[in-house]
């Protein structure tokens, strides 16, 4: 193989900082990437994007130092460094700092800990400088727009977002030049990932390279100066983002088939030993009035009549004992998508996190079809037709060591047509995911799901989550984040099941910190800013500013929120026991 040689022939031309040339990376029973190229000047905004499973995160991983290629050549600013990447430390050293779609904080330390861990400074007397650090922390926080940081705070009690950001600022911190960021605002809410990018834009101007993964087209073209695309770990092109558009790159992404990740929408269909899971449904001929037929826990679809739901003065504690949900009234009707927007941190998770029966109510009542769910537990409510869509899959959607089989299985293991009961069916449970994975269209493992959940790209997990939840045949959905890590076809794909699904008479209760996500699919949007609910719009009064403001504290809807819970208490004398 002749020797790579970096294109900047004129010295007025920008440097090469990286390049990439022809690397194959192979895992057990799949190609990550094959014979990839990446080249990015110095200075450049660079989106990667493409799939999932399309290799992007395994590309920033081999740069990073954390894999090594099986083939190829790595270069940075025109010097090999193939055989010297051989672990994020070398990384590190030679400037390069990783901020990963899932983080990699140690639960136990604080985040000052965290952030310091490999690089702390020290006093003349060899005592770590806690002062010194902290000052340089906060300075770097200030710049990200942060506000201001508990640095004792342990990372378990952070937020995903919040976690996010601490990563951020460990890359900031070691003094990175090359930032490397998987889906960086993957948990941002839309005013906190445009301080983010405006963060980027001044580091670059700095001289800073930043090289970025996003299912986000918009941010592609908004925000960066060249783009690559990948599509089934091989490159699909490589664009100037001034001279393309954003139906020239999904193109490129997704290449010439159309529908959704598989053609199909995800309309759960039951059965004995889930024969029809699957179905030969597209989405041009589905017929909406047999698919509710198979939602079986709907039977009393109410359309727009009595909620589905209904949320009744709830309080809630955060993990230091403090009101992170503060006397909240809220009602989702069957057939109904109800988004709940926020500022990260505003409460959201929390209440997320009781309706599904996984935190304890201080005060304040649940109820489901008008039967009192208030101290059910979570197989209580599951029975009762309550399914669950985390907002973090790594920490409470799946075992990363189980196969996807066995966690396609999580939550039914005592249902024998999910292939459990007393002993487990390996054939039928094995039979059953095999389907899963053709109809969600699971891309990088095994087509009969035997494969560890950790060998799936992010978003192929999302799916196998999104599956089980789906399949369960639920009343009410509790989706936290759902399009988290998703490309956009995939991303469209659930959409489109999710609308199907209201269809079909299911209430959907949506948290997410996309806005665009909850304005293109919601109902009615209740906004919640400071452990409360600051106003509920129907989705046709609002508007990115209302919600906005609502969202910031800038105004509150009191008639809005004082409304919506007069009518959860309206129906309270009819429905008690």
């Amino acid at each position: 193989m002749s020797e790579f040689v970096p294109p900047v022939p004129p010295t007025s031309l920008p440097e090469i900082v990286i390049g990439m040339e022809n690397i194959t990376k192979r895992f057990p029973g799949v190609i990550a990437n094959q014979g990839v190229h990446l080249h990015v000047e110095a200075g450049a905004f660079h989106a990667v994007i493409g799939e999932n499973g399309a290799g992007k995160s395994t590309l920033l991983n081999i740069l990073y130092g954390r894999y090594r290629p099986d083939a190829g050549r790595i270069f940075l600013h025109g010097e090999e460094v193939t055989n010297a990447l051989r672990s994020p430390a070398d990384a590190i050293r030679r400037g390069l700092g990783l901020v990963s779609q899932h983080y990699a904080l140690i639960p136990a330390l604080s985040l000052l800990e965290n952030v310091i861990l490999g690089a702390e400074p020290m006093t003349g007397l060899a005592v770590l400088n806690r002062r010194a650090a902290a000052d340089r922390i906060e300075a770097l926080a200030r710049q990200l727009g942060l506000g201001a940081l508990d640095l004792n705070a342990r990372a378990d009690r952070l937020t995903v977002a919040a976690q996010q950001k601490v990563e951020i600022l460990k890359a900031l911190y070691r003094g990175a030049r090359i930032l490397l960021l998987d889906e960086p605002t993957a948990t941002l809410a839309p005013q906190e990932a445009e301080a983010l990018f405006a963060l980027l834009h001044t580091l670059v101007a700095g001289g800073a390279t930043v090289v970025f993964v996003t299912h986000k087209l918009r941010e592609v073209v908004t925000h960066s100066t060249r783009v690559s695309v990948l599509r089934a770990g091989r490159n699909a092109g490589d664009f100037v983002t001034a001279q393309t558009s954003e139906a020239e790159l999904l193109a490129s992404m997704i290449g010439t088939r159309g529908g959704g990740a598989s053609g199909r929408p995800l309309v759960p269909l039951s059965g004995e030993d889930g024969d029809n899971f699957g179905g030969n449904l597209n989405a041009a001929s589905l017929d909406l009035s047999s698919a509710s037929a198979t939602f079986t826990a709907v039977k009393a679809f109410t359309g727009n009549g009595s909620p589905l739901l209904q949320i009744e003065g709830v309080t809630v504690l955060n993990a230091r004992a403090r009101p992170a949900v503060q006397n909240v009234s809220l009602d989702v009707k069957a057939g109904e998508i109800v988004g709940v927007a926020g500022v990260d941190g505003s409460g959201q998770r929390e209440l997320a996190e009781a309706v599904a029966g996984l935190r304890r109510l201080e005060t304040g009542r649940l109820f489901l079809a008008g039967r009192e769910l208030t101290r059910a537990s979570v197989r209580e409510r599951q029975r009762q037709g309550v399914a669950y869509i985390p907002e973090d899959r790594h920490r409470a959607g799946m075992v990363l060591d189980f196969t996807v089989a066995e966690n396609y299985l999580l939550g039914h293991e005592r249902v024998r047509e999910w292939g459990g009961g007393r002993t487990l069916n390996p054939n039928r449970m094995v039979a059953r995911t095999a389907k899963m994975i053709q109809r969600y269209d699971v891309r990088g493992g095994s087509p009969d799901g035997l494969l560890p959940a950790r060998t799936l790209s992010g978003g192929n997990q999302q799916k196998v989550v999104i599956a089980r939840a789906m399949a369960s045949e639920p009343r009410l959905l509790i989706a936290c984040q759902p399009t988290r890590g998703l490309d956009v076809e995939a991303a469209r794909f659930v959409y489109d099941t999710l609308r199907q699904a209201r269809a079909a008479g299911l209430g959907v209760l949506l948290f997410s910190l996309d806005l665009d996500e909850i304005f293109a699919l919601a109902d009615r949007i209740a906004v919640m800013f400071d452990g409360g609910v600051a106003g509920v719009l129907p989705r046709a009064q609002a508007t990115s500013q209302n919600v906005g403001a609502l969202m910031t504290g800038a105004t509150k809807s009191e008639d809005a929120a004082r409304s919506d819970g007069a009518a959860a208490l309206s129906h309270r004398e009819g429905r008690l026991p």
